[in-house]
């Protein structure tokens, strides 16, 4: 038997002691006493010690050289030993001089009890027949279960198809802005940018002044003083505009009233206006006009004018004509080819959103024999959806769907023969031909309400006469020796194809 051996201290006290045995798990607790030990000497602490050692369930006994001790011990019918392996190999005398209420008694017959406590069963139980009887509805039973969810079955059913074609009057504008069922579609923009370049003849022309006319003045002296004439000295008309001429050397007048000099002359601006008659040259600028008279004896030659193309305002305009005519002829090609697949391109709705850059050379009142202008454009032109295209085709083809059928594809759209056409109004207007693949209408779960239960050839007959397919139905069941479809309809899958 296991025994705890707990070795003491010389500071232990009742206490510790105490502790130290309730962590003992075993029926035999053995108390080693210190050499030349005084704790735990008393009768009453010995006596304590075991009633704590029978309260836990175990036995006490001491390992103990002290005679104080030891005869306590003998005292309390405790057993004593010399050395603590004499008393593991041992058997223990339990102590006649106390009762011992906490040792454990005999087991108890757990089956009597639970034979007493269990209601009896009936006689009839245990018959052989009626337990046969439960056995066989018991195995019938999950034959039921079997039959109703074991089976499970596919049914492929290839409805009938029908093409609808239909041809539809289609309406566009920037003022609506939603799909009509009457057939009117919002108008979307489209734009591009484009710049290019064009350079035409001059239809105009202008004279200009080509030399200078050339002439003699004759200065008089109005003083008698000596005077000196540098050269680019202004002499002019007394016309409005005034005609002006400028000495082309530095002159000397003598001293002396009425007297005169010649000095040659030269009109400041180029032209024929510069031929003057004899006596035109009357007037002197700035400071001499004071003291001298000026005239022209002679008339004043050499003066020529020249004509040169020039632009007018009319080249101009044929010339931005042209070049916008042919940038949207480019545009013409660039749109279309933008757009997305579907969509309707209406070329009568092609314009200039807006003109980015205009450059003209030369520049306006220049000469020159042709005018070339450069352009940056921004184009525009409206067209229809794909998406609202089809839209309102899948609502006129449902108002005249067959009955019975359901869309099976998408809507195929083409235009008819004519293009487009744009109003004053800027409506468009086109017709196109739409069509979509239809087939019969089938619904799985009346399809399963209408076979569930039957035998595959009755299941075939009633689909075939029920449903418009273009083939007979193909029934699976598995097991595939089962006769019958599934009770349940959630056995029964239903695979339309096509």
């Amino acid at each position: 038997m296991k025994t705890q051996v707990i070795q003491l201290d010389p500071h232990d006290d009742l206490t510790s002691v105490r502790d130290k045995m309730t962590w003992a798990k075993t029926d035999r607790i053995l108390l080693v006493y210190p050499r030349r030990s005084r704790v735990l000497k008393r009768t009453l602490d010995l006596r304590l010690l075991q009633r704590h050692a029978l309260f836990l369930g175990a036995q006490l006994a001491i390992v103990a050289s002290s005679q104080d001790i030891r005869q306590s011990a003998r005292e309390l019918d405790i057993p004593l030993y010399k050395n603590a392996s004499i008393a593991q190999r041992r058997t223990w005398q339990a102590p006649s001089s106390l009762q011992l209420p906490f040792l454990r008694t005999s087991p108890v017959d757990l089956r009597q009890m639970r034979a007493q406590t269990l209601p009896h069963e009936a006689r009839w139980r245990g018959l052989l027949g009626i337990r046969l009887a439960f056995f066989t509805l018991a195995v019938v039973a999950v034959l039921a279960l079997l039959v109703l969810y074991f089976p499970s079955a596919t049914v492929t059913l290839t409805p009938r198809t029908r093409m609808q074609s239909q041809v539809i009057a289609f309406s566009a504008g920037a003022q609506v802005t939603a799909v009509n069922p009457s057939g009117s579609l919002p108008a979307h923009l489209v734009s591009a940018t484009l710049d290019g370049s064009k350079t035409a003849p001059v239809t105009g022309s202008i004279i200009t002044p080509n030399t200078p006319a050339v002439g003699l003045a004759r200065f008089r002296n109005l003083d008698i003083a000596r005077l000196t004439i540098p050269s680019g000295t202004v002499i002019r008309t007394t016309t409005d505009p005034a005609i002006r001429f400028a000495t082309t050397v530095d002159g000397v007048m003598p001293a002396g009233v009425a007297q005169t000099v010649d000095i040659p002359i030269q009109a400041v601006t180029a032209g024929a206006s510069g031929n003057l008659p004899s006596g035109s040259l009357v007037a002197i600028e700035g400071s001499l006009g004071a003291s001298l008279a000026v005239t022209n004896p002679s008339p004043t030659t050499g003066g020529t004018d020249h004509s040169a193309p020039v632009q007018t305002a009319d080249d101009r305009t044929r010339l931005h004509h042209a070049l916008v005519s042919a940038l949207l002829d480019k545009c013409q090609a660039a749109l279309p080819k933008s757009l997305s697949q579907g969509d309707v391109y209406f070329p009568g709705t092609l314009a200039v959103g807006q003109i980015l850059s205009e450059t003209y050379f030369p520049a306006d009142r220049q000469t020159g024999p042709t005018l070339s202008l450069t352009m940056k454009v921004q184009c525009q032109a409206q067209y229809a959806q794909a998406a609202d295209i089809s839209t309102l085709a899948g609502l006129k083809l449902d108002a005249g769907l067959p009955g019975g059928f359901e869309p099976a594809s998408k809507v195929a759209a083409a235009l008819t023969s004519a293009p487009p056409v744009t109003d004053a109004r800027g409506q468009t207007t086109w017709k196109m031909t739409v069509q979509r693949l239809t087939s019969a209408r089938i619904d799985p779960v009346a399809t399963m309400q209408m076979i569930q239960g039957r035998s595959l050839a009755t299941a075939a007959q009633q689909l075939s006469h029920s449903l418009q397919l273009v083939a007979a139905p193909v029934i699976r069941v598995t097991p595939a020796w089962w006769p019958w479809l599934p009770v349940f309809p959630f056995r029964i899958a239903v695979l339309v194809e096509g």
